[in-house]
């Protein structure tokens, strides 16, 4: 039971007073520590990954927006059209993106 007290301190900010004892105790604990650091840092590398996609893909999407309001600002577009117009394109590209993940 101690040791697997120890083992989850190990992978916690946690701590624990049992000390290694000899040099098999010493390796298991570095062993130990060593795999720890690596699930952590794959951890977080992972969820780091997954946010800077989706922040890149909310990113275009606003980019390609602002390219729109753009153009039809320049071309003189009335505000009511123009407004009807985004949000038709807002629909139509949720429409599109909930069918992809629905295929998914």
């Amino acid at each position: 039971l101690t040791s697997v007290h120890w083992a989850i301190t190990q992978f916690t900010p946690a701590s624990m007073s049992v000390q290694a004892w000899n040099a098999w105790e010493r390796a298991y604990a570095i062993v130990v520590v060593v795999f720890a650091l690596v699930v952590f840092s794959y951890i977080v590398g992972s969820i780091t990954g997954s946010l800077t996609q989706l922040r890149s893909m909310h990113q275009e999407r606003y980019k390609e927006f602002w390219t729109l309001r753009r153009f039809l600002k320049m071309n003189g577009v009335q505000q009511e059209l123009a407004t009807r117009i985004t949000k038709y394109l807002e629909y139509a590209w949720q429409t599109q993106r909930d069918n992809l993940s629905e295929k998914d």
